[in-house]
């Protein structure tokens, strides 16, 4: 990765879906130059796929339930997460370390779909106790601050970079 990558990268955080034209107008290269690094960082793992960010707000969500289940002793958790991830609006159900087995995601619309989720988890198999907390951001998969985070943290890499002539 060189300074060029990185200022490619800050540029994607701020949009995915800007072109390799107003990605090179802001990088100062041509868009040939950033399709051909887009391609590279692809075949090298370091971009996976472009994901769009949904305000859960505008279909009807007011927040995120997060329950932490815990797995009976001598269990297999995967039979619990495969059991969550068929449950209507699941964003996550993935396995934890620290004071759960299973951390369990979804966006809920008012109390009482927190209590159905609640109590439709308790069905899985294996669960031996649920807690949950709910938040009010409504952005998914991640908030629109994470993009200027990263966007942030690239610039910085990329002037720490040596300066090389883009290729």
């Amino acid at each position: 990765m060189d300074k060029l990558d990185y200022l490619i990268l800050s540029e994607l955080y701020k949009d995915a879906s800007l072109s390799f034209v107003d990605i090179a107008d802001k990088v100062g290269t041509t868009p040939y130059t950033v399709r051909r690094r887009f391609e590279k960082l692809k075949k090298e793992g370091i971009i996976s796929k472009a994901v769009v960010s949904i305000d859960l707000s505008k279909l009807g969500y007011q927040g995120k339930a997060f329950l932490m289940i815990t797995v009976a002793s001598n269990s297999d958790k995967s039979q619990t997460i495969k059991y969550l991830k068929t449950l209507r609006n699941t964003l996550f159900a993935i396995e934890s370390l620290g004071p759960c087995d299973v951390l369990y995601i979804a966006p809920v619309t008012d109390m009482k779909s927190v209590l159905n989720l609640v109590k439709e988890v308790k069905k899985a198999p294996n669960v031996a106790r649920v807690e949950f907390t709910c938040i009010t951001e409504v952005d998914f998969p991640i908030c629109a601050n994470f993009g200027r985070i990263l966007s942030a943290k690239c610039q910085a890499l990329a002037t720490a970079c040596p300066t090389k002539p883009p290729s």
